[in-house]
């Protein structure tokens, strides 16, 4: 069902041969019944009647545990009505369908939506909450988005300035990301419009209205047309097969639309429409916009829908490049000028062409990696760049993440597919998933591709961030902790399970100053300057150091720590464990002994209580650790490195995958000076003195002999170099030969240098 608003139509004269072509009559007479509406009418004045002129229904059904509140739409076969659930007080919207009113055709949308609609499951389509059937009356209820329509959004705004480039990016973003997930479901939208994307309050986008969606089997091939002409695709015009390609140049209409404050494809009547559609006559971006922008709709608006790039392709690539291309001082912006106006001003882009630049895109310079200068102090300024490093085999590229160009960089935490950066201004950036909370952005996200600051932590300084599984701390310049996401193990420390959307200070400690918190998967470790240690969360193998009983704490609680253990300097919480080292250099460790990581011997699975590790009685002090999820590596003093753990997976870097009982020093790395070390769970990464990414392991990737055809001419056995993910990128088919290239294992039994 599509629930639009009833607008004054314009009178379309019958077509005559002078006014047309043959083959532009074939073509309009797949439109008889539809008509384009007025643009000039407000939106929200929806008549009393429907299309066809008969009366539809004006007050909506009284509900058991609902309080009616208001109407928030009219369409040709029913209602949507405000309810207030009285059992949570949560807003909903319930479509209230009479099937007796409808032909058979209708009532096939009507169910065909409940259909799609259940199998939707995403932070930016509108939730399905339920349906039912109450005599002839069909009742869909779903999520209510408080903040309107994307076309009443732009038709208030539509006399004013044109919309800043990030805003629309940051919404075209979150509507690519529904779109490719219901093309991954095999679901098309079939009518993607400005009337049918909402706004949360809260600044979240989403899709709905899948009265005429389709569950894709094969490409589908309409005799009638079927969504709003203004959004039609070539193909659909023209009566042919079409796919999801369709979505993405509706997608392309919402995109212009945003920029130009009016339809992409303007028109005073359907043939006109038409013709403009069928040779890609869209309205031109207003000047500000940057170049980026521009190729990427020119992209979708190509008129051969293979040569568009689908949703997942917008997503995981082009967005990303609008970004790094639009930099910190590209796009629309405001500058007052002497008669106290706000004026819009065009800032430059590069001189180059588009068109080449991105035929073999530089990431590097392409990028945040460029430093800029200070004008005024002609001095370089100083900043850090965060890179994607995509490596297998010979192959390895690398690309910028969208992050603040003028910030530096203070840490960057990870654990799975959730990621945290810290900035040096104490603001912070999260994207990844989302789909328990811990991105702190109020929202559970499937995924978010682009780093999004934390608007709630904006009032604090952050200065330091750790992860676990599915959850966020934040260890703010006061000494404060702030914890979002899940809470099933009790690692918010609110004295509770309840999970948290947004960061919320630990109470027990907020007048407790601490300097250091680390997380594992599901317990959480906590420093004072002082050297005091406090555990919550969950272990069953006595990761929380807080006696053999105690496997759950809710709330932190402090550590009583022996007598030997003085001075902690540094607490560090692993996967089920936890290990201290103090500052004379000692570590102690409790917790899970999987695969012999802490060294306590094989017959030795857990201990609840401190131990003493002892390494290596040549360089005792241990500077830093990381515990994968059966082996550790230490970096002592002099920057050796000493692993200790399973082996199975070449993981000790030893050059072998034999066991070893005791610690041993890495011996490719004992002429060079490590920096840094991370175990993941089956590999090891460390970083050198001498600008180094040493890998050693076994790791899943991208294989380095493509099936594909294009690319067989590249296998390990040609000195031909294979094309890397940067070299393909400006094409769609090559770009999506890679994302989908078969994932396998591959061992580095002895330290590799994956980039120098």
């Amino acid at each position: 069902m599509e629930l639009k608003e009833i607008r004054r139509s314009y009178t379309v004269k019958p077509i005559t041969a002078q006014s047309g072509t043959s083959e532009d009559l074939s073509l309009l007479s797949r439109f008889q019944s539809i008509t384009l509406f007025d643009q000039n009418l407000p939106d929200g004045k929806a008549s009393a009647k429907d299309d066809e002129g008969h009366a539809t229904q004006q007050h909506g059904l009284e509900l058991a545990g609902y309080r009616r509140i208001r109407s928030v739409g009219q369409g040709s076969f029913g209602v949507a009505i405000l309810y207030e659930r009285q059992s949570d007080v949560q807003q909903v919207v319930m479509k209230q369908i009479a099937l007796s009113n409808l032909a058979k055709p209708e009532r096939e949308m009507a169910m065909n939506e409940v259909e799609v609609f259940s199998k939707l499951h995403h932070p930016n389509i509108i939730s399905y909450l339920g349906s039912s059937v109450r005599g002839d009356l069909l009742l869909i209820e779903m999520e209510y988005a408080d903040g309107g329509t994307l076309a009443q959004m732009l038709s208030e705004r539509s006399q004013g300035e044109p919309l800043p480039e990030r805003f629309v990016l940051n919404i075209f973003e979150q509507l690519t990301s529904a779109i490719s997930y219901m093309h991954s479901q095999n679901i098309l939208h079939r009518d993607l419009k400005t009337a049918n994307v909402f706004l949360h309050g809260k600044g979240t986008v989403k899709v709905g209205d899948f009265g005429i969606s389709k569950i894709m089997n094969t490409n589908v091939h309409a005799q009638t047309v079927l969504g709003t002409p203004y959004y039609f695709s070539p193909e659909m015009c023209e009566g042919k097969e079409y796919n999801e390609k369709s979505d993405v140049w509706a997608l392309g209409c919402i995109l212009g639309e945003m920029c130009c404050l009016k339809k992409a494809f303007t028109a005073s009547n359907l043939s006109e429409l038409v013709a403009k559609i069928m040779t890609a006559e869209y309205v031109p971006l207003p000047r500000g916009y940057s170049d980026s922008l521009r190729h990427v709709l020119g992209l979708m608006f190509q008129i051969d829908p293979n040569a568009r790039p689908s949703a997942s392709e917008l997503l995981q690539y082009w967005i990303p490049f609008i970004y790094r291309k639009l930099g910190s001082m590209e796009g629309i912006s405001i500058e007052p000028i002497t008669n106290n106006r706000p004026e819009l001003k065009e800032t430059k882009s590069p001189p180059s062409s588009l068109a080449d630049s991105t035929a073999a895109i530089n990431y590097v310079q392409g990028s945040t990696a460029l430093l800029s200068t200070d004008r005024n102090q002609n001095c370089t300024t100083s900043r850090t760049v965060l890179y994607q490093l995509h490596s297998f085999g010979m192959s390895t590229s690398l690309a910028p993440l969208h992050l603040p160009p003028t910030v530096q960089i203070k840490q960057i935490v990870t654990r799975g597919q959730h990621f945290v950066a810290v900035m040096e201004d104490g603001t912070v950036y999260s994207w990844g998933e989302g789909d328990k909370g811990q991105l702190g952005h109020d929202a559970l996200e499937t995924w978010h591709h682009i780093p999004m600051r934390i608007e709630a932590l904006k009032h604090r300084k952050v200065v330091s961030a750790t992860v676990g599984d599915g959850f966020t701390l934040f260890c703010t310049a006061s000494g404060t902790i702030h914890a979002c996401g899940d809470n099933s193990h009790g690692c918010l420390g609110q004295g509770n399970k309840a999970p948290l959307l947004v960061p919320k200070p630990i109470t027990k400690l907020e007048h407790i100053p601490i300097v250091q918190v680390s997380s594992g998967t599901t317990h959480v470790l906590a420093r004072t300057e002082s050297g005091i240690v406090y555990s919550w969360g969950s272990s069953n193998n006595g990761a929380l150091a807080l006696g053999k009983r105690i496997n759950n704490a809710l709330e932190p609680e402090r550590v009583i720590l022996p007598q030997l253990v003085q001075n902690v300097r540094e607490v560090y919480a692993g996967p089920d464990c936890t290990i201290l080292i103090t500052r004379q250099g000692d570590c102690y460790c409790c917790g899970s002994n999987a695969g012999n990581r802490l060294g306590l011997g094989r017959n030795v699975s857990a201990t609840a209580t401190l131990r003493k590790m002892q390494l290596n009685a040549a360089h005792p002090k241990i500077v830093a650790v990381s515990v994968g999820e059966k082996h550790a590596a230490f970096l002592i003093e002099g920057g050796y490195l000493v692993t200790l753990g399973d082996n199975s997976s070449g993981q000790r870097g030893i050059g072998h995958r034999c066991e070893l009982l005791q610690p041993t020093i890495v011996p490719q790395l004992k002429s060079r000076f490590v920096m840094s070390v991370k175990c993941c769970q089956t590999y090891t990464i460390a970083t050198t003195d001498d600008n180094c990414v040493v890998l050693w392991g076994t790791r899943m990737g991208t294989s380095e002999d493509n099936e594909d055809a294009s690319f067989s001419s590249h296998g390990r056995n040609n000195n031909r170099e294979r094309p890397s993910l940067t070299s393909v990128a400006n094409s769609t088919t090559a770009l999506a030969n890679i994302l989908s290239s078969i994932y396998k294992h591959e061992t580095i039994l002895e330290p590799t240098d994956v980039l120098a």
